[in-house]
């Protein structure tokens, strides 16, 4: 498989250097290009400082990009990761496909567009063979979800498939880092953050429905599925954890509900692509890992959901689940979908 060049669009930000940590040891994307905000543009990006717990990653020396010049650049590269805030990916992330480049965008902005699917690559990874009818010779934007939803709703992908769900309800306890580096560094000087994140209940229910969705030639079908959702933010760096109660639509013992669990897989591990765990997701007595894996090195290191506290009561399934906010529901899904694209032939050869 040909090496493809990419560029990331961020510099500086958290998930944008998970971007880059991420493509920095890549089998198949070369990280050839980095834009970022007049205030990084022209620096070398070695220079600016990087936000991470983990190591820089020995990523090719380069100087940053400026935005401005990004319509005249794009024979430098195919594929583009997007990092950008919503108020700026809005007026770049479809012209840029309509110049051809394939965008894979983890900003808010086009994820609930009729043209735009909206995906976790081993949940609903059919809503991407939806677009252009494999017609790999356009561009297209292709967009990741709320870093908070994937651990909630990709458990649940086997209880809807195999045994229905009549409602589910959703309580978040959200780290810092999803608030973005001004409000780590923040909590870091004050000791003090908002437990509040306006607007964030309304996006997690709408994009659940479209995952659990049924895609059709005008975009996506919402399910048909009472959702529930409270957020808060809580004092803890990395890794979002939610409590899920699934209400199923028939009784069911523990030991089936978790065998159907246990034995779920989806089209990233049959693929064995590079970015894929084994299991979406896995069982665990401890749910926040003591330690994990560099993810410039292993690229599937944060990548699997952990639940803990499982327990089933007739029809009623309940669980907490953590997930690395920044990789698995940020920057690593992202690079996992373009992964799932490629090997679909949604890229050309």
């Amino acid at each position: 498989m040909r090496v493809r060049k990419v560029a990331v669009l961020g510099a500086s930000g958290l998930v944008a250097q998970r971007f880059q940590q991420r493509l920095a040891n890549h089998p198949w994307f070369e990280l050839v290009a980095v834009y970022g905000s007049p205030r990084t543009a022209g620096a070398n990006l070695e220079e600016l400082e990087w936000y991470l717990p983990e190591p820089r990653p020995n990523i090719p020396s380069m100087k940053i990009r400026s935005m401005d010049s990004l319509m005249d650049d794009v024979e430098d590269f195919e594929v583009v990761f997007s990092a950008l805030p919503s108020d700026v990916a809005i007026n770049v992330e479809k012209p840029l496909a309509e110049a051809g480049l394939f965008v894979f965008s983890n900003a808010s902005t086009h994820r609930m567009d009729d043209d735009v699917p909206l995906i976790v690559a081993d949940l609903n990874p059919h809503h991407l063979l939806t677009l252009q009818n494999g017609n790999s010779t356009k561009g297209f934007v292709a967009c990741s979800t709320n870093c908070t939803i994937v651990p909630a709703a990709l458990p649940l992908k086997p209880l809807w498939d195999f045994i229905g769900l009549d409602g589910v309800s959703i309580a978040t306890e959200q780290s810092l880092s999803g608030g973005g580096i001004d409000l780590l560094t923040s909590f870091r000087e004050t000791n003090e953050h908002s437990s509040d994140i306006p607007g964030e209940a309304e996006k997690m229910r709408e994009e659940c429905l479209s995952l659990l969705g049924r895609a059709q030639v005008d975009g996506v079908r919402l399910a048909n599925l009472p959702v529930q959702v409270t957020v808060r933010r809580v004092n803890r760096e990395y890794g979002h954890i939610v409590n899920v109660i699934a209400d199923l639509h028939t009784e069911k013992t523990e030991q089936e509900v978790r065998e159907w669990m246990e034995n779920y897989r989806s089209r990233p591990q049959a693929l064995d692509l590079p970015s894929a765990p084994e299991t979406p997701f896995i069982f665990v007595d401890d749910l926040i890992p003591e330690t994990m894996p560099d993810p410039a090195t292993d690229l599937k290191a944060g990548m699997a959901v952990r639940i803990g506290e499982f327990d089933v009561e007739g029809d009623m399934v309940t669980f907490r689940a953590w997930s690395e906010n920044t990789i698995r529901g940020a920057a690593g899904g992202t690079v996992l979908l373009a992964e799932l694209a490629v090997a679909e032939g949604m890229l050309g050869e």
